[in-house]
């Protein structure tokens, strides 16, 4: 999925004001969608394909999205930026976090990075704080664009998911990386793994389900998968409950939306019940 867009008819660029609109940055991708707060419903959606591992690229990639996207300009009522980056985050419980320790946390976990900008994030669900990089360009760039914006980590939205859940295993599959949240009910488990395939994927979730005291009353898959994808029949052969991460029911959609091919846009979509 190089590039997508879909817009509903109802769409209207003289009524921004009473949208929300939701951004969604990675090395993965740029995604924004944009919700109609007046009916209630998701009516855009737009996705860029910025898979890479060079930064800067990314960056060129990223601007590239805004000279050609003039909604991204518009008055809105409500902004959201979601950062993700598995590979460069990790949590801190409340009880030893300090804001002047920033850079130890981090720093201890994937080495001094001068290049990224150190971030947190509170993920109330989860009951953690999420430390993160995120590039120094690109950050300095969506400043200036959207200067009153605080940058989240997506957590915040991945998080929420789980918020009602007692025992559960969280799967995030994302292009090469894959996220993996455990509850029991409490956070117990946070990773991010790189794989080259489904056995990679099926042997670091099991080698996670095997540390757990009790086995996981629901596994969860998100992301890149549907009912199709090898690994979400795989992971059933092991597990008595698998779903796959859905839309936020308290909003309506687009019918265009109902053509998605998986889903990768469900915390874009969920991220409006915290608006």
């Amino acid at each position: 999925m190089q590039k997508l867009s879909l817009v509903d008819e109802t769409f209207d660029i003289n009524l921004t004001s009473e949208y929300f609109l939701s951004i969604q940055v990675s090395l993965d991708g740029f995604s924004f969608s944009i919700l109609d707060s007046i009916q209630n419903k998701v009516v855009y959606l737009y996705s860029q394909d910025t898979f890479t591992s060079e930064p800067d690229f990314h960056l060129k990639k990223v601007k590239s999205v805004f000279d050609e996207t003039d909604v991204l300009g518009f008055p809105y009522k409500k902004i959201r930026i979601y950062y993700s980056s598995p590979e460069k985050t990790t949590l801190v419980p409340p009880e030893i976090f300090r804001p002047e320790q920033l850079p130890d946390f981090y720093n201890i976990t994937f080495g001094i990075d001068d290049r990224n900008e150190i971030r947190h994030s509170f993920i109330q669900s989860l009951d953690n704080y999420a430390i993160f990089g995120i590039n120094k360009l690109l950050l300095s760039f969506l400043k200036e664009k959207y200067p009153e914006i605080e940058i989240q980590n997506e957590l915040v939205l991945s998080g929420y998911r789980l918020q009602n859940e007692k025992k559960a295993i969280m799967i995030r599959i994302l292009r090469k990386k894959m996220e993996i949240i455990v509850t029991s009910p409490k956070i117990s488990f946070y990773n991010s793994f790189s794989y080259e395939g489904e056995n990679d994927m099926l042997y670091y979730i099991l080698g996670v389900a095997k540390n757990m005291e009790e086995q996981p009353e629901i596994v969860i898959l998100d992301g890149l998968v549907n009912k199709h994808s090898e690994i979400y029949h795989r992971v059933r052969q092991y597990f008595n409950h698998v779903s796959i991460m859905g839309y936020n029911s308290n909003v309506n959609y687009s019918y265009l939306i109902d053509r998605l091919p998986d889903a990768r846009f469900c915390n874009l979509f969920n991220s409006f019940s915290c608006v």
